[in-house]
């Protein structure tokens, strides 16, 4: 039986001219190298055997295969701006410059011959309409077994108090520019015509009347709001600060807020614009249950405020972080509760990443949404340590460090069971179940002994506090990578944590693209 998705991509690489099809392997090479794979051989050039390497690499999984295109035509567009040298991407867009030119069509089946860039086109074309197992909306809402901590759901439920949102737009991938610092990130998107789009990393929606490109980064609220001196008006979502070429180009920008409004009255909803002479408060056209619509933009910094003008308090889409720590004694678990949002779940991450730590599977949703100011206990029959011993669920900016519970545990060997329980009343918003073999290094040994390629560097960084010169040469001894990894593995299953935290940290720092789509990230 022939792959789903296999006809509609082999037809649209058969299209391509001997040239055009060269330079898609080619960058197609360099993305599932960086991935793990192996390299693409210089004789392939097959549309049919390219096409099943595609499918073979990403499991016929829709979500991985349209990542590794978007790669692919990033590729292609760095190289079009810049034939004869690599270029970094820049931190900003110039003034009347809206970036390399897009060649795609925004609708249709066919790509109308002679507007220039076909193997562009047809990456376009394929990105959109390959016929997978299941449509695009449902790939981008499956997460291969995992939740989506801040996922908006346009289409599907976050709270079981709130309606979908209606008429879901489309999912892009921006373009992520690391400031020098590494840690404030812009996104760029080059959007190809009129539509609705969503950005995958920050929720953040556009729609547009025509092709433009827009930038945008998280802003800082404590620089121009505060919760604590404004009292009359909470934070209530992420703020963004957009620019857009040409301007004129966006109807009107989704906002995302973390409130749950079943039963409120969203008249209390307004957009925070910050401008050289202050805040201004603008009415949103539309107040839906996870974002608010601004239309006709003039761009700067927007954000979601709630008037806080009476009681009873609203409530709060919230998630709960569950992170261990990798180089601490036995297990130590961090736990945080926080709203839905984003940029505050991105910061934490960022932070625990540097410990460093790793986010254990587990639900994230609470059980209903929570009320700030409420505090919340730890409950287990298990022989564990929480300090402290309770945790208040505080609007706490994303730009601040957040507060946390620690969790430590002697055996986890059988397992650890516990639940987050309100402080008043008792009742459990949320239970976790962590299991002894959640390490990474047993997860995933099967794909890691598949697509490791960088075998040797990944021995010399445990070449001492792990491995001794014998079981490295024993290791380099095997032919092929995969025989390599598989002569690896045979020591892991000895290893305690310790070691394959190191493991882990190796991986990390020579194949970071596959450990992270490992991870969901």
């Amino acid at each position: 039986m022939e792959a789903p998705g296999r006809s509609d991509l082999l037809r649209k690489l058969k299209a391509l001219g001997k040239e055009e099809l060269e330079g898609f392997k080619d960058k197609l090479s360099e993305v599932l190298l960086e991935r793990g794979s192996e390299p693409i051989p210089k004789t392939l050039a097959d549309p049919a055997a390219l096409a099943d390497l595609l499918l073979r690499h990403c499991g016929g999984d829709s979500k991985v295969v349209l990542k590794v295109l978007e790669d692919v035509e990033a590729r292609l567009r760095k190289a079009s701006s810049h034939p004869q040298q690599e270029r970094k991407p820049s931190t900003c867009t110039k003034a009347g410059d809206s970036g390399p030119k897009s060649h795609f069509t925004h609708s249709g089946d066919e790509i109308p011959p002679g507007e220039g860039g076909t193997l562009a086109s047809a990456i376009a074309f394929m990105k959109r309409h390959l016929s997978f197992t299941g449509s695009k909306a449902e790939a981008a809402g499956k997460q291969n077994g995992k939740e989506d901590p801040t996922g908006d759901n346009w289409g599907t439920d976050k709270c079981k108090l709130c309606p979908r949102e209606e008429d879901p737009p489309e999912e892009i991938n921006p373009e992520i520019i690391r400031g020098p610092d590494r840690n404030q990130e812009t996104y760029r998107v080059h959007l190809p015509g009129a539509g609705s789009f969503r950005c995958s990393e920050t929720e953040l929606g556009l729609e547009v009347r025509a092709a433009v490109t827009v930038q945008y980064r998280y802003g800082f609220w404590d620089q121009h709001l505060s919760v604590w001196s404004t009292p009359k008006w909470m934070i209530a979502g992420p703020l963004f600060s957009i620019q857009a070429e040409p301007a004129g180009a966006v109807a009107a920008i989704h906002l995302p807020h973390f409130l749950c409004l079943r039963g409120a009255d969203t008249s209390r909803i307004q957009i925070a614009h910050f401008i050289e002479e202050g805040m201004t408060l603008e009415k949103p056209m539309q107040v839906r249950p996870f974002h608010a619509v601004l239309e006709n933009p003039s761009f700067s910094l927007y954000g979601v405020v709630w008037g806080n003008r009476s009681k009873p308090p609203v409530l709060i889409h919230s998630i709960v972080l569950l992170y261990w720590a990798l180089k601490m004694a036995k297990t130590t678990l961090h736990l945080y509760i926080i709203p839905n949002d984003h940029s505050r779940f991105k910061a934490i991450d960022d932070y625990e990443k540097k410990c460093p730590s790793r986010l254990v599977s587990t639900s994230l949703q609470t059980h209903k949404p929570l009320t700030f100011d409420s505090r919340y206990v730890v409950s287990s029959q298990a022989n564990i340590e929480v300090t402290p011993k309770e945790l208040e669920f505080c609007n706490i900016q994303a730009e601040c460090l957040q507060s946390y519970m620690e969790i430590y545990t002697k055996d986890i060997q059988g397992g650890l069971e516990f639940s987050l329980v309100e402080k008043i009343n008792k009742e459990p918003i949320w239970e976790a179940h962590v299991r002894p073999d959640e390490h990474f290094v047993n997860q995933h040994q099967e794909q890691l002994i598949q697509r490791v390629m960088a075998v040797d560097g990944i021995l010399d960084s445990l070449y001492g506090p792990v491995l001794d010169l014998e079981q490295i040469q024993s290791i380099r001894a095997e032919r092929s990578s995969v025989e390599k990894m598989r002569k690896l593995y045979e020591l892991v299953s000895k290893w305690d944590n310790d070691c394959k935290d190191r493991l882990y940290q190796a991986l990390k720092e020579k194949h970071r693209p596959l450990v992270e789509e490992l991870e969901g990230i």
